[in-house]
């Protein structure tokens, strides 16, 4: 919500938007007794489904905007595979991890002006929330490090987590591999990770109240609002592994083998765990449903849509020239030209048109003309007929240039999304590595791809 709007006073939120009735409500607090009030209320009205007299009920599901307004660009899962890992380098691969959310998931933004004191973390444009790549990062770290333990004890590895960290990846070449190793002011030998995480979108966010007891005489103490990710939707999370080829363990085998710990370690402690805060008090908790590995030459994986040309669409091939490129757009109107009867009446009208215009423009000038005013009336009227009969000729070509110019808009943003590829050379065509996709379906399909990527390491 910006601030422009909130300090608005003719600003008025949409009754049916819970995210603008909540930031206006936090405009008008001065002291924190009416923030509870206001607290209060809005949980009253926007947080209680189907309550009872007694003002309980299930916590309500609010919809943010559509999902239809996050660009390919935030949301990267729902690129193909082509638009993914044409440019990458050979034995390169990318995991697109989809699971159920089975209860609310708390993350943390850091909106300093609102109603909450925990709001969920929001994009601040589209007001989707989502989980950060980098709490993903995390997340998985932590998944690694209870799945493959050091052979050394976590709590002797140094004083603090970010000496332990770096020992551990030190003491393990997959984790290092994996996640890197940053410096962090240290000066150490920084190294980046291999793993590039996205974040995981939702469309639906709850709120909630936590109300800590007294265990001495169960009773609520001081109730804690919150809003968390509501339950019972689908994430879908995009790993990409960027294999450096020509260097040290850049070979299919050693790739396998990271990802394979990966995928085993995260398949085996997110259900358990969960994801986000709060993970061991129930929040967060998740069920796997399918997993899909996209490949870039990996041996023994065979795909229907493998090095497939990409089919250009009939609605881009409309405006491309021979030599494949765009047309200008001022070449449109080139293709609405009418033809036969039509074509022949709107010439004759508009001819009419300016005959009758040149005539009225002399009439004008020389009002003194016997029966001038008379012609100049008729006139008039002539050119208000040929006005009409031409909207009625032009209307069509208009309403086909605007359909036309749609298509050349969707023509274009195809093209932006999908570059024609370099022409390869004799010796790169016969290297060209191809793109293979296996998927599995199913609460343990993350633990089948890992233990299929596993039994073809070889190691």
């Amino acid at each position: 919500m910006s601030f422009d709007m909130l300090a608005d006073d003719r600003f008025e939120p949409k009754k049916d938007d819970w995210l603008q009735q909540g930031a206006r409500l936090r405009r008008s607090v001065r002291r924190n007794q009416d923030l509870t009030t206001k607290r209060t209320d809005f949980l009253r009205q926007y947080a209680i489904a189907n309550a009872n007299p007694m003002g309980q009920g299930e916590a309500a599901i609010h919809r943010c905007y559509g999902p239809a307004l996050l660009p390919t660009g935030l949301n990267t899962a729902t690129r193909s595979m082509e638009q993914a890992l044409a440019a990458f380098p050979r034995y390169s691969a990318r995991l697109l991890l989809t699971f159920r959310l089975l209860t609310p998931l708390l993350t943390k933004d850091d909106d300093p002006f609102y109603l909450f004191d925990n709001p969920a973390r929001k994009d601040h444009l589209l007001g989707l929330p989502y989980l950060s790549a980098a709490t993903l990062k995390g997340l998985s770290t932590d998944a690694y490090q209870r799945a493959f333990p050091h052979a050394t004890p976590w709590t002797d590895l140094g004083k603090d987590d970010p000496d332990r960290t770096c020992l551990f990846r030190h003491a393990d070449p997959h984790a290092k591999r994996l996640f890197g190793i940053a410096d962090d002011g240290a000066k150490i030998e920084s190294e980046q990770g291999r793993l590039r995480f996205s974040p995981v979108w939702f469309t639906s966010l709850q709120l909630l109240v936590m109300n800590p007891g007294d265990p001495a005489r169960a009773m609520g103490t001081l109730p804690i609002q919150f809003e968390a990710v509501a339950p019972d939707q689908i994430g879908v999370l995009e790993v990409v592994y960027f294999n450096p080829r020509g260097v040290k363990d850049s070979d299919e085998a050693t790739v396998r083998a990271d990802l394979a710990r990966w995928l085993a370690s995260v398949a085996t402690w997110w259900p358990a765990l969960g994801l986000g805060a709060k993970r061991l008090a129930g929040y967060g908790a998740i069920r796997p449903e399918k997993v899909e590995l996209q490949a870039v030459g990996w041996s023994d994986m065979t795909s229907d849509s493998a090095t497939a040309a990409l089919t250009i669409p009939d609605f881009v091939q409309e405006f491309q020239n021979e030599a494949g490129e765009l047309i200008p757009e001022s070449a449109l109107d080139s293709r609405l030209a009418p033809a036969g009867e039509a074509d022949e009446q709107l010439k004759a009208f508009s001819q009419d048109k300016e005959r009758l215009t040149a005539r009225k423009l002399e009439l004008q000038n020389n009002r003194q003309q016997a029966g001038a005013d008379k012609e100049l009336k008729q006139i008039k009227k002539e050119i208000e007929k040929l006005n009409k009969q031409l909207d009625v000729l032009r209307k069509p070509l208009q309403q086909e240039l605007q359909a036309l110019q749609t298509r050349y808009k969707n023509a274009r943003k195809w093209l932006e999304a999908n570059p024609p590829a370099p022409t390869p050379t004799e010796g790169e065509k016969l290297a060209a590595p191809t793109l293979a996709e296996r998927s599995e379906t199913g609460p343990d399909s993350w633990l089948k791809l890992a233990h299929w990527i596993a039994e073809k390491t070889h190691d």
